[in-house]
């Protein structure tokens, strides 16, 4: 088993989020508006947003973890804003069942916006229970189980500028245990390897 191992590092990430920018400018205008998934997109659209041309609006929505293919969650922020009429750019960190998403896109037609589109870091589609649309992806993943970029694990590994794929169970075998080695393997991974390309 060839666990942990550098996704995607910080060279490939800042190039891809460019370039969604890029994508992202065509669609975009003065007044529309950034909406984040907390807590894990915080990283994501950061970047993003300081790479688009227009004046844009940001907000936030957050959701309860979701009970394991149940699709169940529960809205725990809702926008601080009026949204009504203007385009909405829903960002996530990652899309996989779909339950989330189609939960999230659902909530914000109630707030009456003239179109919601979603970008995502990560596209998970092969694991889609729902078929939610996407329209803009950075990449596509495939790893079972990913931390780094704002994707945490028990609420570490998020500020990691690098993604890296992880064995869960050892890593939560692991923390049980009181024991640190693979975390600190996985953030050597992350941190290490862009040090020495920089």
């Amino acid at each position: 088993m060839d666990f942990p191992k550098l996704l995607q590092n910080q060279k490939e990430i800042d190039a891809r989020v460019t370039e969604l920018a890029s994508e992202l400018d065509d669609y975009l205008n003065r007044g529309d508006v950034v909406v984040g998934v907390l807590k894990g997109c915080l990283p994501f659209l950061a970047d993003l947003v300081r790479k688009l041309s227009h004046d844009i609006e940001t907000d936030f929505l957050a959701l309860t973890s979701f009970q394991e293919n149940t699709g169940r969650v529960r809205l725990t922020r809702d926008l601080g804003i009026d949204v009504s009429g203007r385009n909405v750019l829903l960002v996530e960190d990652v899309v996989d069942t779909g339950f989330r998403l189609d939960f999230l896109r659902r909530h914000l037609e109630t707030h009456e916006p003239a179109e919601v589109r979603v970008c995502t870091l990560f596209d998970r589609s092969d694991r889609r229970v729902l078929p939610v649309k996407v329209e803009y992806s950075g990449f596509v993943l495939q790893e079972g189980f990913i931390v780094g970029y704002g994707i945490d694990h028990l609420g570490m590994f998020r500020n990691l500028p690098s993604v890296v794929s992880a064995n869960q169970e050892l890593l939560d075998k692991e923390f049980a245990d009181g024991g640190s080695e693979l975390a600190d393997e996985i953030m050597k991974i992350a941190r290490g390897k862009e040090t020495v390309e920089c």
